[in-house]
Protein backbone atom coordinates (compact mmCIF):
# COMPACT_ATOMS: atom_id res chain seq x y z
CA UNK A 1 0.00 0.00 0.00
CA UNK A 2 2.84 2.41 0.86
CA UNK A 3 4.61 1.70 -2.43
CA UNK A 4 1.42 2.39 -4.36
CA UNK A 5 0.92 5.66 -2.44
CA UNK A 6 4.46 6.89 -3.19
CA UNK A 7 4.15 5.81 -6.83
CA UNK A 8 1.07 8.06 -7.14
CA UNK A 9 2.88 10.95 -5.43
CA UNK A 10 5.83 10.51 -7.79
CA UNK A 11 3.53 10.46 -10.82
CA UNK A 12 1.87 13.73 -9.75
CA UNK A 13 5.26 15.41 -9.14
CA UNK A 14 6.86 14.16 -12.36
CA UNK A 15 7.11 17.63 -13.95
CA UNK A 16 8.52 19.16 -10.75
CA UNK A 17 11.46 16.76 -10.31
CA UNK A 18 14.99 17.35 -11.52
CA UNK A 19 17.91 15.03 -12.30
CA UNK A 20 20.38 17.80 -11.38
CA UNK A 21 19.88 17.97 -7.62
CA UNK A 22 18.00 16.46 -4.73
CA UNK A 23 16.74 17.67 -1.36
CA UNK A 24 16.70 15.79 1.91
CA UNK A 25 14.17 16.67 4.59
CA UNK A 26 16.00 16.67 7.93
CA UNK A 27 12.90 17.15 10.06
CA UNK A 28 13.16 15.36 13.38
CA UNK A 29 9.98 13.73 14.58
CA UNK A 30 9.71 13.87 18.35
CA UNK A 31 7.35 11.73 20.43
CA UNK A 32 4.26 13.53 21.69
CA UNK A 33 2.30 11.55 24.23
CA UNK A 34 -1.11 12.52 25.58
CA UNK A 35 -1.18 14.48 28.84
CA UNK A 36 -3.29 11.69 30.27
CA UNK A 37 -0.39 9.25 29.85
CA UNK A 38 1.87 11.37 32.11
CA UNK A 39 1.83 9.97 35.65
CA UNK A 40 3.99 10.55 38.69
CA UNK A 41 7.24 8.63 38.32
CA UNK A 42 6.77 7.00 41.73
CA UNK A 43 3.01 6.28 41.45
CA UNK A 44 2.91 3.15 39.30
CA UNK A 45 -0.74 2.45 38.51
CA UNK A 46 -2.41 3.75 41.65
CA UNK A 47 -6.20 4.14 41.76
CA UNK A 48 -7.18 7.58 40.49
CA UNK A 49 -4.19 7.79 38.17
CA UNK A 50 -5.88 6.25 35.13
CA UNK A 51 -7.07 7.92 31.94
CA UNK A 52 -10.22 9.25 33.66
CA UNK A 53 -8.31 10.89 36.55
CA UNK A 54 -8.88 14.58 37.30
CA UNK A 55 -5.59 16.48 36.76
CA UNK A 56 -6.95 20.00 37.34
CA UNK A 57 -4.72 22.01 39.66
CA UNK A 58 -1.94 19.41 39.64
CA UNK A 59 1.44 20.71 38.45
CA UNK A 60 3.18 18.25 36.14
CA UNK A 61 6.83 18.63 35.14
CA UNK A 62 9.36 16.44 33.38
CA UNK A 63 11.19 16.06 36.71
CA UNK A 64 8.17 14.64 38.57
CA UNK A 65 6.15 12.93 35.84
CA UNK A 66 6.79 10.56 32.94
CA UNK A 67 4.71 9.12 30.15
CA UNK A 68 3.67 5.54 30.82
CA UNK A 69 3.13 4.90 27.10
CA UNK A 70 6.23 6.59 25.59
CA UNK A 71 9.27 6.96 27.84
CA UNK A 72 10.97 9.39 25.41
CA UNK A 73 8.06 11.90 25.47
CA UNK A 74 8.48 15.16 27.37
CA UNK A 75 6.05 17.85 28.54
CA UNK A 76 6.36 21.13 26.65
CA UNK A 77 4.56 24.46 26.84
CA UNK A 78 4.64 26.77 23.81
CA UNK A 79 3.82 30.01 25.60
CA UNK A 80 4.30 31.70 28.96
CA UNK A 81 0.52 31.60 29.56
Amino acid sequence: MAQRFFAEVKAKAEGLMSNEHFTVDGTLIEPWASHKSFRREDSGDEPGSGPDANFHGEKRTNETHESKTDLDARLYKKSAG
